[in-house]
């Protein structure tokens, strides 16, 4: 006897979800990938996606989607899109008093991150540059300049208003002044973190025109890691990795909830970064002795081959003991320590942004086994390259 075949159970109903995001930025369109991972698995999910512009709204009017999420960082477009009574999760936290649910990056920890970064580098001379009253801008340079103090260190700040572009009335002309006396005001060498990509672009412009080379006088790193941005910059930019397409799926799923008649949580949904990539703008050791700056440059361009401490020692001709002292007082580690981090930072990037599988990872980062690359990563990240690769791709 024939078995009944299983019922397919019944579809729910349409929902219509607005996507009021725009695709111009590499944020944006990180957080629509996240959200479209989601909304394949719901199967009844009809995604419209539109720039966040009044012009919308009629549309959306006549559309009434169940539920938006939105990139609301102007106040008049937010309060039109609120008053619309639908669920609703924003992607930015710009307005600081907007009472929508929010998910995103946790910009505390964009700012710790960037601080590390530089802090490895042996700068002392730091710099911020953003908006001074978006929500995302202050946090990140709260971040940036708590962790900085801890270290002993002071912050020099610099705003100008971007969303994260400025906006379209504004003199670049008054901007380039003011940014340009603060630059060459700047102690030298300097790191500055821009709040986005997109102003610190602008940074090395700026320090293009006034003769100011970058890395070697002022580095530069910004956040997102949007390549087109990153690119387009010379030389080519580093920066934090905002983990939008987490985000996306993130708010998806909150959406999903709302939309089902849930409450939303009481604060927002904070997403952790993990990496900064590293390009030309940032990849220097910036100390003043010399040697120690030979020996570091040696390492970054080696790292990935079969060298130890003995191999840097001999591209100096210096005696060894005399080497690591002077390595160890400029920078507060040993050389063998400074081998390993690089060589843990390439394979984080590679786990980031490449498929490839472990062994070669290992093998292009510089380690002899995967073994090897486990054992000094979980030391230097507190988790496995396995995990680490989990934790910053998507995984639904």
């Amino acid at each position: 006897m024939r078995k009944k075949a299983r019922a397919t159970p019944p579809l729910g109903p349409v929902k219509r979800v607005a996507l009021l995001m725009g695709q111009d930025l590499g944020y944006c369109r990180g957080v629509f990938r996240g959200i479209h991972a989601y909304a394949v698995h719901q199967r009844r999910w009809i995604l419209r996606d539109s720039p966040p512009d009044a012009q919308i709204l009629p549309s959306l009017r006549e559309w009434q989607p169940q539920g938006i999420i939105a990139h609301l960082f102007d106040a008049e477009f937010a309060r039109r899109v609120m008053a619309l009574h639908k669920p609703l999760v924003n992607i930015t936290n710009t307005l600081v008093r907007l009472k929508a649910p929010l998910v995103e990056v946790d910009h505390l920890r964009v700012g710790q991150l960037a601080a590390d970064h530089f802090l490895q580098r042996g700068y002392v001379n730091f710099g911020y540059f953003g908006s001074g009253w978006t929500g995302f801008s202050k946090r990140r340079e709260r971040g940036f300049h708590e962790w900085l103090a801890k270290a002993g260190h002071t912050l020099s700040s610099c705003y100008a208003d971007y969303l994260p572009r400025p906006p379209l009335g504004s003199s670049w002309k008054r901007v380039d002044r003011q940014v340009g006396d603060w630059l060459l005001a700047l102690p030298k060498p300097a790191a500055i973190l821009a709040s986005n990509d997109v102003p610190a672009r602008h940074l090395a412009e700026i320090c293009r025109a006034l003769g100011i080379l970058v890395p070697e006088e002022v580095a530069l790193l910004g956040v997102d890691n949007d390549e087109l941005e990153c690119l387009l910059c010379h030389p080519p930019l580093s920066s934090v990795v905002n983990p939008a397409e987490q985000i996306g799926y993130e708010a998806a799923r909150l959406l999903d909830r709302l939309m089902s008649g849930r409450q939303p949580p009481r604060g927002p949904i904070h997403v952790p970064p993990t990496h900064v990539i590293t390009r030309q703008s940032t990849d220097i050791v910036a100390v003043a002795d010399p040697d120690v700056s030979q020996a570091a440059a040696f390492i970054r361009d080696h790292a990935a081959e079969n060298i130890g401490v003995a191999d840097v020692v001999l591209a100096l001709s210096m005696a060894r003991r005399r080497l690591e002292r002077r390595f160890r007082g400029c920078l507060g580690r040993t050389i063998l320590d400074e081998i390993q981090r690089v060589r843990v930072e390439r394979a984080k990037h590679l786990l980031a942004e490449t498929d490839l599988p472990i062994p070669v990872i290992a093998g292009r980062a510089g380690f002899s086994t995967p073994q090897r690359l486990a054992a000094v990563f979980r030391r230097a990240a507190g988790q496995s390259p396995t995990a680490f690769r989990r934790q910053v791709r998507l995984r639904p």
